[in-house]
């Protein structure tokens, strides 16, 4: 897998993929995490799936009492905070001049913004879990845990939009990056700005071995690695938004760069 080291001079010809930009040739972007950044991109995803794997097998009350209960279990208030900082990183591309002059960067980015407010408002039952108010009667009564969200009530709210990231997670997260390493031409055309770094296969396998291994044991009737394997596949899922963000970030700044010089 190839991944940056070091950001080149620039010699390489041809310019960087841009929503408006429809002639090539294109570039790689140079900005993309290499090996010298792999404590954030490796070490978090690696780090954190070997934890959860020890602790749920080696101390299941531990990680039944402090990494799972709603509100303020280690998991779910990551739930929040991870999704939430997406939000933050998506809402600041919003005021940069650059994304604003281009209307499909500026609607992807708003898709995400939104993407990422739901995730955290819905993981949270908008407050709920931190404040502790009590459910409306009349929403109790359509809700299966009584909770003040909407991906209780309705599949539509819950299974298929996580059905949609898991395939965002997979296709971007693996497909991509390996067809990457044959193809060169797919991280140098228009659309190669939205395409997931390779830095990403790490959080993406992490999401997808959980989730693997999960169905596997299940099959069997065999208990799971770690208690309610759910709540470890959303860590990984929305980490990898997150740092699907941070990347897009980085991108954008390479392309206003690009443009000031040329």
């Amino acid at each position: 897998m190839s991944l940056n080291t070091t950001i080149p001079s620039g010699a390489e010809k041809g310019f960087l993929s841009d929503s408006v930009r429809r002639n090539g040739p294109f570039r790689p972007f140079t900005s993309d995490p290499g090996w010298n950044e792999a404590w954030w991109w490796l070490g978090i995803p690696a780090i954190t799936a070997i934890l959860l794997a020890l602790t749920g097998m080696l101390a299941p009350h531990f990680y039944g009492e402090w990494i799972l209960p709603e509100g303020y279990g280690a998991l779910e208030v990551s739930h929040f905070f991870i999704p939430f900082a997406g939000m933050i990183i998506a809402i600041r591309l919003l005021f940069r001049p650059f994304v604003r002059q281009r209307k499909l960067i500026f609607a992807f980015v708003c898709l995400g913004a939104i993407c990422c407010l739901y995730i955290a408002g819905e993981e949270h039952s908008w407050g709920q879990h931190f404040f502790k108010w009590d459910t409306p009667e009349y929403w109790a009564e359509i809700n299966r845990q009584q909770e003040t969200n909407l991906h209780n009530t309705l599949h539509h709210f819950d299974k298929k939009p996580r059905l949609l990231l898991e395939m965002g997670v997979l296709i971007g997260g693996l497909i991509i990056p390996v067809l990457a390493q044959f193809r060169r031409r797919t991280r140098r055309n228009r659309w190669s700005l939205f395409f997931p770094a390779d830095a990403m296969v790490p959080t993406a396998l992490c999401a997808l071995f959980f989730k693997a291994v999960d169905k596997v044991l299940n099959t069997f009737h065999v208990a799971a690695v770690v208690p309610r394997p759910s709540e470890a596949i959303e860590f990984f899922l929305y980490l990898f938004i997150l740092f699907y963000l941070i990347v897009f970030t980085r991108r954008i700044k390479e392309l206003e760069q690009e443009k000031q010089a040329g």
